[in-house]
């Protein structure tokens, strides 16, 4: 270990995060797991007690990034009581999750998922989307797409900073999209 220290705590959520913050910086190519290690202040050899090499690391930062949007999407639809305002609460949902991690923006949708129509988080949207609108899945896939680029879209532009008043957040996220009757159902 670095300095004599013992690392207390999850390391290997430790290294994705440090190895998040190094891949913003410089980018996902200069990542070496020597590089990883020095990040998060542990010997060398440490990175390797979780991942196999780079390659892997970068596939579970995914796993872990998706693993926790999926969970807030999940965690937003339960506490929907009422159905009719399901789409307003996962949108808001999804607006606030990249917010309040930016860094798991930036990385997931810079060329890392490669099919939609398999990205969990996605596939949870799609079912619950259809659920709202009462629709088959063929009756319902441009509005799906639409209501998905735009949280989507509001994600990115609140990850930027200057055009969401990110202070009222959910308020003003439900505002915009109650303006195009993303609120109501019908």
């Amino acid at each position: 270990m670095k300095n004599g220290t013992y690392h207390h705590g999850n390391l290997k959520a430790e290294l994705i995060e440090k190895g998040l913050e190094y891949i913003d910086r410089y980018g996902a190519e200069s990542l070496s797991m020597r590089k990883l290690a020095d990040a998060a202040g542990v010997s060398c050899a440490a990175p390797y007690a979780h991942f196999k090499n780079k390659d892997a690391f970068l596939d579970e930062v995914q796993e872990y990034i998706t693993g926790q949007f999926l969970e807030a999407l999940t965690e937003s639809e339960k506490n929907c009581s009422d159905r009719s305002q399901l789409m307003l609460g996962l949108g808001i949902c999804y607006v606030k999750f990249f917010s309040e991690n930016p860094l798991y923006y930036r990385f997931l949708f810079n060329g890392r998922i490669n099919d939609f129509k398999t990205y969990p988080p996605f596939v949870f949207f799609e079912k619950a989307a259809e659920e709202w609108l009462d629709a088959k899945p063929a009756d319902s896939h441009y509005v799906i797409l639409a209501l998905w680029s735009m949280v989507h879209g509001l994600a990115q532009m609140v990850t930027i900073r200057g055009v969401v008043d990110t202070d009222h957040l959910e308020d003003e996220v439900g505002s915009i999209m109650r303006s195009v009757r993303i609120g109501e159902n019908g």
